[in-house]
């Protein structure tokens, strides 16, 4: 599945490290165990700066093959001949001086060639070098390690413009205190579901803007999660629809649709576990195009948001993308707003004042009204805050998802509820629900993982390329 492999999202984050190379800098230290994106992001960092550089590649384990088969996108931006691999004389190069011998040479060597003789050696580009064999050279006695690194790092002022180590060993060593800057990557696990984070331990001359920062090698790319967007579009257009089908509802996101194998089922009841720290904001990109796709295609849509948000909260993010008929015709939001009823738009439908008793069976009405105008409708309520306003009569609220749930499913139609943890609604439509999942924050990037069944984890992040909100969605992995 693409969930946007192109460029979005595969340079977003590295301000940081970008500008660490920019002002100079002439040494980084990657570190983590295997598989944990060391290379990747190396060669990551070098495409950055590729209009700066020659890009130079020595590895003790991946050839030239290795690298441009599970690297396709390196393929231009790495001569062959900078491609340097001592795996097929490992017995030769178990000798670590012999292994700084021939890295320092095929340095020297390859920088000090000259090319074409009429251009003067100031307009050569110098390397960017990527030392994926460090771990076989720091294997040796203290002492001789500590006059290789200084070597090494020596090159730097010779003829190299920028070097990186890679290691797998994550404790403290010397080199640490001659490089310029040291980041660190690990992965942990939710559920089954790995997340990648990179730890930015040093950089100097540079101000850390995100010191810990989750990311994902979707796509063989080190792609960092960036935080939601709150930016609305300058020019607006007009929501693109995704029909249903029989037997399902398109969440109006084609690449979520595909990971539900067609969308949300008809008659399904979808609960989200919201935690208290994520930002509210993500319901946009995530349930503003399912509330456009069902209305702009002639179904309905009944909102119940939060009791502290005006009804305006939510209008704003539907009625650009649509037209004020289809609106007012197809959809209705419960909910307070600064005007007095007499002029609030007629797709409002007051909050009831006295007990949860009204409310429900205004929601019953509202719903059975918009039941015999269409034929289909999608409900999103937040049941957290219905706890909050009504907490004296809990017994009746957890009643009302049973009885709602049930309307629902016998009319086929679909059902979005929201809680929080810690409250009693969470535990009863986890627990009735046909798909669960959970929203959480994560080094300040907002993820969501389906986690009843077990589909997927995704970072969220907010897309207006279309000219309307979208949830792009970076897998993580």
């Amino acid at each position: 599945m693409a969930m946007y492999s192109g460029e979005y999202g595969s340079v977003q984050g590295f301000d940081d490290l970008n500008r660490f190379v920019k002002l100079g800098n002439r040494s980084l230290l990657i570190k983590g165990k295997s598989g944990t994106g060391k290379v990747t992001l190396a060669l990551e960092l070098a495409r950055n700066h590729a209009d700066k550089f020659e890009i130079m590649f020595i590895s003790r384990k991946m050839t030239e093959y290795d690298l441009s088969n599970r690297f396709p996108w390196v393929k231009n931006l790495i001569k062959p001949e900078n491609i340097l691999s001592t795996s097929s004389t490992e017995s030769v190069f178990d000798d670590a001086s012999f292994t700084v011998t021939n890295v320092v040479s095929s340095i020297t060597n390859r920088v000090t060639k000259v090319e074409n003789p009429f251009i003067s050696l100031e307009e050569h580009l110098t390397p960017f070098v990527i030392l994926d064999v460090w771990d076989s050279i720091a294997k040796v006695d203290v002492p001789t390690r500590t006059r290789i690194e200084k070597l090494l790092i020596s090159l730097t002022d010779k003829h190299v413009g920028f070097l990186v180590f890679l290691t797998e060993n994550m404790e403290s060593s010397t080199v640490e205190y001659l490089v310029d800057g040291v980041v660190s990557l690990s992965q942990n696990f939710y559920k089954s579901y790995r997340l990648r984070e990179m730890d930015v331990e040093k950089l100097r001359g540079t101000h850390i803007s995100r010191a810990k920062v989750s990311f994902t090698l979707q796509g063989g790319r080190f792609r960092i999660f960036s935080k939601l967007s709150h930016r609305i579009p300058e020019l607006p257009k007009k929501f693109s629809t995704i029909e249903h089908t029989e037997a399902y509802y398109s969440t109006g996101n084609p690449d979520l649709d595909e990971k539900l194998n067609g969308g949300f089922r008809r008659g399904s009841i979808i609960s989200i576990e919201m935690d208290d720290d994520v930002d509210r904001f993500v319901y946009v990109p995530l349930l503003a195009p399912l509330t456009l796709n069902f209305i702009v295609q002639g179904n309905a849509a009944f909102v119940i948001p939060a009791a502290d948000q005006d009804a305006s909260a939510v209008t704003r993010y539907l009625s650009p993308y649509t037209d004020d008929e289809t609106i007012t015709r197809f959809l209705k939001i419960y909910g307070d707003t600064s005007d007095d009823e007499l002029t609030s738009p007629p797709y409002i439908i007051q909050r009831a004042k006295k007990s949860f008793e009204e409310a429900y069976n205004i929601w019953i009405g509202t719903y059975g009204d918009l039941r015999r105008k269409t034929g289909g409708c999608v409900l999103t309520m937040d049941y957290s805050f219905v706890e909050l306003e009504y907490q004296d009569e809990i017994q009746s609220i957890l009643k009302s998802i049973i009885k709602m749930s049930s309307k629902i499913r016998s009319f086929k139609d679909l059902l979005v509820m929201v809680s929080r943890p810690n409250y009693k609604s969470l535990e009863v439509i986890k627990k009735i629900s046909d798909l669960h999942f959970r929203i959480f924050e994560y080094n300040g990037s907002t993820m969501i993982a389906a986690i009843k069944p077990q589909l997927f984890l995704y970072n969220v992040q907010t897309d207006y390329r279309q000219g309307f909100p979208f949830a792009a969605l970076q897998e993580s992995t």
